[in-house]
């Protein structure tokens, strides 16, 4: 399983692409136009992006992006420390499948997955 994961947060980032990496193939991004650079010319199974992304970016943009480029042939979930409600129902009205809160544990992951 491939997973593209974009996040603005070098720290955030690394540990994530650590943490799945152990057991998945991971590509990870600190902007939406690298990530998308990416995606146009690599397949991949999830998508993974943490809510804020700098300025006034965030995941929906990001999705958006990527489907733009892939169309939505891929799962996709919000990484994040906390958002409300509101922002949950956002994100899944965006087209996301669900949320996954950090710090991203593998535990976490194959449960938001059904693994």
């Amino acid at each position: 399983m491939k997973i593209l994961i974009i996040d603005d947060e070098l720290l955030d980032l690394f540990i994530a692409k650590k943490t799945l990496s152990e057991e998945f193939e991971v590509e990870g991004f600190n902007t939406i136009a690298e990530a998308v650079q990416w995606a146009k010319n690599n397949s991949f199974d999830i998508f993974l992006s943490d809510y804020f992304l700098g300025g006034d970016q965030h995941a929906n943009h990001a999705l958006k992006a990527i489907i733009d480029v892939k169309g939505k042939i891929f799962k996709s979930y919000v990484l994040t420390n906390y958002i409300d409600v509101k922002k949950k129902e956002e994100m899944l009205r965006a087209g996301f499948d669900g949320t996954i809160d950090k710090p991203i544990d593998t535990t976490k992951f194959k449960k938001a997955l059904g693994l």
